[in-house]
C-alpha cells in the first residue's frame, strides 16, 4: 500500500479541510441534546428532527416504517452512509488510503456488532440499530450480512465477497464451535484494523505524520480493552502475546503479558491505571469495570486527540479523522436518545451514556 500512496498537494488538502469544516460545522453542540433527552417519546423526536438535516430521510424512512423507532433508526444510518460518501468523493486520491484505513475502524466494529448479536442470538431488528454503515460495509451490505443464519455463515458470506475479514476471522472459528467464544475473533480484526492503519501513516507524507502519536494512543487503548476481555478466559501467557498490539507507548508487550497473567480484577485496573497513561486512567474512571462503556470512553478519547491534532495541523488528514468519529459519536447519540424515549429510560441514567462529539 506504501507504494500507491501518492502525497496530497497543500491545495488539495485545503481545499478537501474546508468541505470538512462545513461538514463539521452541521454537527450538534452539545447544548442542542439536552432538549432531545427531555423530550416525551421517540414520535416527538421524530418531529423535532423533521427540521434538521435529518428531515429529508425521516420523511422517506417515515413512508417504510410506521414505528417512530424504526423510522429514526433508518434515518440515521442514511445520513451517516450520506455523509461518508459525501467526504470519500470530496477526498483527494492521496487522502483516500488515509480514509479507508479510517473507515477500517467501523467495518471492525460493524464485524464484532454483527459476531456478538449472532452468537447470543439477538433479534436481527436490534442488532441493525447498532451497526455502523462505513467503507466496505455500506447499508446494503449490512443487510445481506444480517442475513446470516450463524457465524460461520457470516464467514461464509464474506468470503464470496472476497472480502479479506473472512481469513481474519476464520482461524477464531473452531474457538467459537468449541467454546462459543468470539473473543478471538474480535482480536483478530482489531489487530488487522491497526496494521491498515499503520501502512497507510507510514508514509512521510505532510498531512499523516502527525497523526502516528494518535496511532501510539490508539495501541494502547487497545490493549487496556483487550486486557479487560482476556481476563478470566483461562488464557496461557503465550497465547495471550499473540493478541497484543504493536505500537503502543505505555502500555509494552512484557507489560501486557504479565498483566494478562493477574487473578483479581481490581489488580488489572490499578496497573492499567497506573501505567496505561493519562487517557487510559481517564477512560478507566469513566467506565469503571464495564468493557462496553470503557470502549466507548476510549472512542472519546481518540475523538479528542484527533480534535487537537486538526488544530495543531489544519492541513493535516487530522480533520477529516475527527470528522468521522465526531459523526458516528452524533448518531450513536441520537440512536440513544431515541431508544431512550421509546422504552422510558430516566433522564439522569440517559445522560450517562451520552458522549458530546463537538
Amino acid at each position: 500500500m506504501n507504494a500507491a500512496i501518492r502525497r496530497p498537494a497543500d491545495s488539495d488538502l485545503g481545499y478537501f479541510n474546508a468541505r470538512v469544516r462545513a461538514m463539521r460545522g452541521s454537527l450538534f453542540r452539545k447544548p442542542d441534546y439536552e432538549p432531545l433527552m427531555r423530550l416525551p417519546s421517540a414520535d416527538a423526536l421524530m418531529e423535532r428532527l423533521k427540521t434538521s438535516r435529518y428531515g429529508p430521510h425521516i420523511e422517506a424512512a417515515s413512508s417504510r416504517h410506521k414505528a417512530a423507532l424504526d423510522a429514526l433508526s433508518t434515518a440515521f444510518m442514511t445520513e451517516l452512509s450520506s455523509s461518508l460518501a459525501m467526504l470519500w468523493k470530496s477526498a483527494p486520491d492521496g487522502a483516500r488510503p488515509l480514509l479507508k484505513a479510517m473507515y477500517s475502524h467501523w467495518e471492525v466494529f460493524d464485524l464484532k456488532i454483527l459476531l456478538r448479536g449472532i452468537a447470543r442470538e439477538v433479534r436481527r431488528e436490534e442488532i441493525k440499530a447498532s451497526l455502523i454503515p462505513a467503507g466496505e460495509f455500506n447499508a446494503a451490505a449490512l443487510d445481506a450480512l444480517l442475513s446470516s443464519k450463524d457465524i460461520p455463515d457470516l464467514i461464509n458470506f464474506l468470503q464470496t465477497w472476497g472480502s479479506p475479514y473472512a481469513g481474519v476471522l476464520k482461524p477464531g472459528l473452531a474457538e467459537y464451535k468449541r467454546s462459543g467464544r468470539i473473543i478471538e475473533m474480535e482480536l483478530r480484526a482489531d489487530i488487522v484494523t491497526n496494521f491498515l492503519q499503520v501502512e497507510a501513516l507510514s508514509s512521510n507524507c505532510a498531512g499523516t505524520r502527525i497523526m502516528r502519536g494518535w496511532l501510539a494512543l490508539k495501541a494502547d487503548f487497545q490493549n487496556a480493552l483487550t486486557l479487560f476481555k482476556i481476563f478470566g478466559e483461562g488464557y496461557s501467557p503465550a497465547v495471550a502475546n499473540g493478541f497484543f498490539m504493536d505500537g503502543g507507548v505505555n502500555l509494552k508487550r512484557e507489560r501486557f503479558v504479565r498483566l494478562a497473567a493477574m487473578k483479581e480484577k481490581e489488580e488489572l485496573l490499578a496497573s492499567l491505571a497506573s501505567i496505561g497513561g493519562a487517557a487510559v486512567r481517564k477512560a478507566l474512571d469513566l467506565s469503571g469495570t464495564d468493557p462496553v462503556l470503557m470502549e466507548e470512553a476510549a472512542e472519546d478519547a481518540m475523538k479528542e486527540r484527533l480534535k487537537t491534532l486538526s488544530i495543531v495541523d489544519p492541513l493535516s488528514i487530522a480533520l477529516a479523522a475527527s470528522f468521522i468519529y465526531m459523526k458516528v459519536r452524533e448518531i450513536k447519540n441520537l440512536r440513544l436518545i431515541s431508544r431512550g424515549l421509546s422504552f422510558g429510560v430516566p433522564l439522569d441514567e440517559l445522560r450517562l451514556f451520552i458522549f458530546y462529539p463537538v
